[in-house]
């Protein structure tokens, strides 16, 4: 099962992962993310740039879902995704596609949305030699607009958005949800201790549903055992 470029993490409930050990490898964003997704009733969910496939097997772990679809633009991923839906005999409830989001046709069909983007902005600076990380965190291949956009075209009226980025941006990414039509709903601000400032914030809204907006208690990190 395991390739020599590859090793096991082992996650909720003896669920497994498969990652490459120099590839892109699924850090706390996606743990936390899967933690903060709140669905208010059964059905169909959307990961964003789903990786390896993490994100999807922890919400079913987390009985938080049981029909869901990982969509990712890198072959690799793909191919490692499938994977390990398989390797934790998912397969009747996970499904993954490789695909550009931008060009995925399934519009207003998904009840939920979920997203760990690549939410680094492309400015010029030194990226990650290895093209797979150079994608999964900078926004070469779908920037923040392109991404609210996509979901908005997915999501089923009413649907929700949930997703984490950098706190630095949140004031941006609030703008851009308004522009597309979207509610902020619930907002937590990361921290990875109390001497260090946010550098992480997890987002719910709503697509052509107004909302009022919940600002959660800040999660730290360190105290949490994350």
């Amino acid at each position: 099962m395991l390739c020599k470029d590859e090793n096991m993490t082992l996650l909720k409930d003896n669920y497994r992962i498969i990652q490459k050990i120099n590839g892109f490898r699924f850090s706390v964003d996606a743990v936390i993310l899967s933690d903060f997704f709140l669905p208010s009733k059964s059905g169909k969910i959307l990961d964003i740039g789903t990786g390896n496939g993490v994100i999807p097997i922890l919400l079913y772990a987390k009985d938080k879902g049981k029909d869901i679809t990982g969509i990712d633009i890198q072959e690799e991923n793909v191919l490692l995704a499938k994977k390990n839906v398989t390797l934790n005999s998912l397969d009747e409830y996970i499904k993954i596609i490789g695909c550009d989001i931008k060009d995925y046709s399934m519009g207003n069909s998904f009840d939920y949305i979920v997203s760990n983007p690549p939410y680094m902005k492309v400015d010029g600076k030194k990226q990650n030699d290895l093209t797979s990380k150079a994608i999964a965190r900078h926004e070469i291949k779908l920037n923040l607009l392109e991404l609210v956009k996509s979901a908005k075209k997915l999501l089923k009226p009413r649907g929700s958005f949930t997703f984490v980025h950098q706190s630095y941006r949140f004031t941006e990414i609030a703008k851009v949800l308004e522009e597309c039509g979207f509610s902020l709903k619930r907002v937590r601000f990361v921290y990875f201790s109390k001497e260090k400032n946010s550098n992480l914030v997890l987002i719910e809204a709503w697509k052509g549903k107004k909302a009022q907006l919940e600002i959660m208690p800040p999660l730290f990190l360190e105290e949490s055992g994350y």
